[in-house]
């Protein structure tokens, strides 16, 4: 069954263009833009970074992940 395949690399694309775009993104961000539990943000969030090793970080004080600078120009120059 490839629906909850698709979803979920629909997901990963809107991770990795918000992070391209906005260099921040957090679970509510998800939360909002998808319906999802926050929960499950969080598994969306931390699969991203298991496949997308040294992509952003989380940063406690804001408490928000944000963007690897390096991470993010590779990204624009493939766009």
């Amino acid at each position: 069954m490839s629906g909850p395949r698709w979803f979920e690399r629909h997901r990963m694309e809107w991770i990795a263009e918000t992070l391209r775009v906005f260099g921040f993104i957090n679970r509510v961000h998800l939360v909002r833009k998808f319906c999802l539990s926050v929960p499950q943000a969080s598994a969306d969030l931390n699969r991203f970074m298991k496949r997308n090793p040294g992509a952003m970080l989380y940063d406690k004080t804001q408490k928000m992940y944000v963007v690897d600078e390096s991470w993010r120009r590779t990204r624009e120059l493939c766009s």
